[in-house]
């Protein structure tokens, strides 16, 4: 019996290690899996913020010679290019003109004849499918430089394309307004944040001067057709960029608390926030915007084919709404419709903005429609500011 006994106790041990034991090795299993899980989503990554960025860096490379980024690296760091739009930004002030010809402004005219070479040079390195530029670990006001040419660069193609629109040279207006878009591909295709904010504001200036050269009286079914093509030049708006852009955004804010002081620690964790939520909000407002804008831009190209056809403005947009995708006449900043009101030998075309009520087209606040036609430009003189 006592045997027995002892037999069952023995057995019983050896049973409770077992148990012990599988217990141990569930629990390494599971450590092993949430460790790895967490390795994939970099919280166990002890590399420095600046290793991460160079490796987010290595990873999004391309070839030199298919990186339209070198080449515009390379043209803006040129001294004599450097020159040439240092003189035509001083003449060329803002986004937007009205068409302009060469009596108008004849110091300009002059300009920018001389400096084919510098506007063509651009056209050519616009047509590169892919630009990367690199990932900056400490950006700021000198790191934007690219940018801020580029700016430069979109405010002088649009003034230039006015001057062509007005001259009769319709084709090289468009060639413009062309690369105009592709610069905002190119800028959209980076996955920084800062990038993607100057390619919605690139983007929304081509649209503008696409409508503005639409609906001229000059124009032909040959250059709505040009103008169409421009629209279908595609942006990066992908997930997995926006994922990227996120990464580096926080990887750069881990950076700048890094170098803070305790106090100013504090402070940027109690306001930083609310900030960003703003931030984000305003952001979340101009990319409903400009995706109204993509949507409405082929609706006036409906609308002045419908008068190239038939002689006169569709009396309503029920009229073109067959030759549409029916996703295109929603307005995503209500998800309603666009309104349109047919004016005799004219019209109106506007969104009713986030608020979705209409406001006859008034943008002043406390409305918030979005005019689409008529334009409403301000003149600004062309000459040395």
């Amino acid at each position: 019996m006592i045997e027995e006994k002892r037999k069952n106790n023995e057995t019983g041990k050896g049973g409770h290690r077992f148990s012990h034991l599988r217990l141990i090795l569930i629990g390494v299993v599971v450590v092993a899996i949430v460790c790895c899980l967490m390795w994939k989503a970099g919280l166990l990554d002890f590399r420095s913020v600046d290793d991460k960025l160079a490796a987010i860096d290595a990873e999004l490379a391309i070839p030199d010679a298919g990186n339209a980024a070198v080449y515009y690296r390379r043209f803006f760091t040129d001294p004599n290019n450097e020159a040439i739009l240092y003189d035509l930004s001083d003449y060329t002030p803002s986004a937007y003109c009205e068409p302009w010809a060469d009596i108008e402004h004849p110091e300009l005219a002059a300009e920018l004849k001389k400096n084919r070479a510098f506007i063509q040079t651009l056209l050519d390195i616009s047509e590169m499918q892919e630009a990367r530029f690199p990932v900056d670990i400490a950006p700021g006001p000198d790191s934007w430089q690219m940018a801020r040419d580029m700016r430069k660069v979109i405010f002088v193609l649009s003034w230039a394309g006015a001057n062509d629109l007005a001259e009769d040279r319709a084709d090289a207006a468009h060639s413009k307004y062309k690369c105009q878009m592709q610069l905002a591909r190119h800028f959209s295709q980076q996955p920084g944040t800062y990038h993607k904010i100057f390619a919605m504001a690139f983007e929304a200036t081509v649209y503008k001067n696409i409508r503005m050269a639409l609906m001229r009286d000059e124009t032909t079914p040959e250059h709505l057709r040009s103008l169409e093509s421009i629209l279908e030049i595609p942006m990066d708006r992908g997930e997995g960029h926006a994922r990227i852009a996120a990464r580096i955004d926080s990887l750069l804010d881990e950076k700048e608390r890094s170098q803070m002081s305790t106090v100013e620690l504090l402070k940027h964790l109690w306001l930083g926030r609310k900030t960003r939520k703003q931030q984000e909000q305003a952001r979340h407002k101009s990319r409903l915007r400009l995706e109204a804008i993509r949507r409405a831009t082929p609706i006036l190209i409906a609308l002045r084919r419908h008068k190239e056809m038939t002689g006169a403005w569709p009396e309503t947009l029920e009229q073109i709404e067959p030759k549409l995708p029916e996703q295109m006449l929603i307005d995503p900043q209500n998800n309603g419709p666009f309104v349109y009101k047919h004016d005799g030998d004219d019209f109106v075309f506007y969104s009713k903005g986030p608020n979705g009520i209409d406001e006859s087209g008034i943008a002043s606040r406390p409305a918030d429609d979005y005019p689409i036609w008529p334009l409403k430009i301000k003149k600004s003189p062309a000459g040395k500011q």
